[in-house]
């Protein structure tokens, strides 16, 4: 079966399409890398050597959380800064817009769930017009840092906002931490190999499907309409 094809199989079971937001919406550090941001936000902490390195901005906070650091809220909401500065130069991911009207055309509620903030993601989708057609969008929150992905929290949220069970759901996402997720919240997952080697991690971590262009939602959304 060709991917198209395996991708019609699962929208045809799915009342509810999750987005992941860095990767299969928009690539979110293309115009200030990630290794930049992480850099910005380990100097603006003030005490470098306690945060996690690595060029992972995400992790930085994420493991800061979980090991009880002071002024993680403050870490926090820099992270939310730089992120909101680095989506008004964010790429489009291709064919994403495309995906997105088509999938909404043919009837699926579509949400977005991501370790990005949801200020990011609000800014980038009101700016590009999309907000019409994606809601809720559910983003990091200094509250709910360690219910981040791969945990399940943020996708039962927008599937209780769009009235949906888990079995009626799947999340499309470009990181094992996506499949993980839909996996533990009981849903389906797309995983979008958007870089080499993805492939075979997102079918190795138990993606429904997996595509590398996100022009298979779009041309597979009409058969799997609702």
């Amino acid at each position: 079966m060709t991917p198209t094809g395996e991708v019609r199989g699962v929208l045809s079971a799915a009342r509810s399409v999750l987005l992941d937001f860095d990767g299969p919406v928009c690539q979110v550090f293309s115009g200030m890398s990630a290794a930049e941001v992480a850099r910005r936000l380990r100097s603006a902490y003030g005490d470098a050597a306690r945060l996690a390195q690595g060029d992972d901005p995400l992790e930085v906070v994420r493991t800061a959380s979980m090991d009880g650091l002071p002024r993680v809220d403050a870490l926090e909401s820099a992270l939310t800064d730089l992120e909101v500065a680095a989506v008004e130069m964010a790429a489009p991911t291709a064919h994403a817009e495309a995906a997105i009207k088509a999938l909404h055309a043919a009837g699926h509620q579509l949400a977005a769930v991501s370790n990005n903030s949801t200020a990011a993601l609000k800014r980038y989708f009101t700016s590009h017009g999309l907000d019409p057609y994606v809601s809720p969008l559910i983003g990091r929150e200094a509250i709910r840092i360690r219910q981040m992905k791969p945990a399940p929290h943020m996708l039962l949220l927008a599937l209780e906002a769009h009235g949906v069970s888990p079995q009626a759901a799947v999340l499309v996402g470009d990181s094992v931490s996506d499949i993980q997720a839909a996996h533990a919240a009981g849903a389906m997952s797309i995983g979008y190999a958007n870089k080499p080697g993805k492939y075979e991690r997102l079918r190795k971590a138990g993606a429904t499907v997996v595509i590398e262009d996100m022009a298979d939602l779009a041309c597979a959304s009409w058969t799997g309409a609702r």
